[in-house]
C-alpha cells in the first residue's frame, strides 16, 4: 500500500517539475517569439518618436516578409512623405508670399525716399502713379492669398449656378481686352447648371479665361466650352494658343507664385501677374470636390478641363 502511495507521490512531484520546467520554456519561447513580433513596432515607435522630435525625412527602413506590420510601416512611410510635401510646400509659399508682398512695399519707399529728398514739386507729383500701381498689385496679391486661402480652407458655400452662364458673362467683360491683345475670344453657349460657391466658381473661370488670354500670342484663340454631362457632372474646358509647353512645365504652373513666362508688365520691370491665378483655380476645384487636368496642346497653348461633381461636399454647404 505505501509502495502505491510513495509511486504516486512521485508521479505528482514528477508532475510538478516537468509542468515547472514547460512553464519556464513557455515564457522563454514566449518571450523571444513577442520581442521578435514587437521589433518592428519599436522600430516604427522609434522613428515616430525622431519625426515628432525633429525632422520629416526620416523613414522606416523594415525589412522582413509582406505581412500587416509591414505594410503598417509602408503606410506610415507613405504618409510621412506627403506631410513632408505639404509642409515643403507650405514653407516655399510663405517665402515667395512674404517676398512679393515686401517687394512692392519696398519700391514704394524708395519712391517715397526720393520724392521726399528732392526739392522739385513735379518729382512729388510723378511718384503718385508709381505708387497707386504699386498700391494696386499689393491688393491683388493681398486679395489672391485670401482667396486661396478661403478655398484652401474649404469654407465655401452651395447655391445653384449656371457655369455657362457666368462664363459668358466673363467673356463678355475681358472681349476688348482679348480683342487689343489680338485674340480671338470665343465663349459657350446653352445652360450648365450646377451647385458651387458663386463667387469662387465665377474666379476659377476668370483666372482660367484671364490666363488663356494673357498667355497668348497675336492672332490666337482662346475657346471656353461648358457643358453638362448625362450623369450631372459639369465640365469647364479653356483651350488656348501660345507658347510650346511640356507637362512639367504645366504641373509647376499651377504651384503658387509660379509663372508660365517672364515677361514683365508697364515696362517696369516686373513680371506680369502675380502667380498665384492657377493655384486659385486648383484649390477651388478642390473644395468642390472636383477634378481637374491641364495637357499643352500642340503647337503651343494649353487645354484646361474642370469637372465638377452633381453634388456639393458633404460638411460644407452653407
Amino acid at each position: 500500500m505505501s509502495t502505491k502511495a510513495d509511486f504516486l507521490q512521485a508521479l505528482f512531484v514528477f508532475g510538478i517539475v516537468v509542468f515547472l520546467i514547460l512553464l519556464l520554456i513557455s515564457v522563454i519561447v514566449g518571450w523571444f517569439v513577442a520581442g521578435r513580433m514587437l521589433a518592428p513596432l519599436q522600430q516604427i515607435t522609434a522613428t515616430a518618436r525622431v519625426v515628432a522630435d525633429s525632422t520629416l525625412h526620416e523613414r522606416i527602413a523594415l525589412a522582413g516578409p509582406q505581412d500587416e506590420i509591414r505594410e503598417l510601416a509602408d503606410t506610415f512611410n507613405a504618409m510621412l512623405r506627403r506631410l513632408e510635401r505639404a509642409f515643403e510646400a507650405q514653407r516655399r509659399f510663405a517665402a515667395n508670399a512674404s517676398h512679393e508682398l515686401r517687394t512692392p512695399l519696398a519700391s514704394m519707399r524708395t519712391i517715397l525716399q526720393v520724392a521726399l529728398a528732392s526739392p522739385d514739386p513735379e518729382e512729388v507729383r510723378a511718384a503718385g502713379p508709381q505708387l497707386l500701381n504699386l498700391n494696386t498689385r499689393s491688393t491683388e496679391i493681398t486679395e489672391a492669398l485670401l482667396t486661396l486661402a478661403r478655398a484652401d480652407h474649404g469654407a465655401i458655400t452651395h447655391e445653384p449656378v449656371d457655369l455657362a452662364d457666368t462664363a459668358r458673362e466673363h467673356c463678355v467683360q475681358v472681349r476688348s481686352q482679348a480683342e487689343a491683345a489680338g485674340v480671338r475670344l470665343t465663349a459657350p453657349s446653352g445652360a450648365a447648371p450646377t451647385t458651387g460657391d458663386r463667387t469662387l466658381l465665377r474666379q476659377l473661370v476668370a483666372n482660367l479665361v484671364d490666363n488663356a488670354i494673357k498667355h497668348n500670342h497675336r492672332d490666337g484663340s482662346v475657346t471656353v466650352s461648358v457643358h453638362r454631362q448625362e450623369d450631372g457632372r459639369v465640365v469647364l474646358t479653356v483651350r488656348n494658343s501660345g507658347q510650346e509647353l511640356d507637362q512639367e512645365a504645366v504641373e509647376r504652373a499651377f504651384e503658387p507664385f509660379h509663372r508660365l513666362d517672364t515677361r514683365t508688365e508697364g515696362g517696369n520691370g516686373r513680371p506680369a501677374g502675380h502667380g498665384l491665378g492657377l493655384a486659385i483655380v486648383r484649390s477651388i476645384v478642390r473644395a468642390h470636390d472636383g477634378t481637374l487636368r491641364a495637357v499643352p496642346v500642340r503647337p503651343g497653348g494649353l487645354e484646361v478641363t474642370v469637372e465638377l461633381p452633381t453634388t456639393a461636399p458633404a460638411g460644407t454647404l452653407g
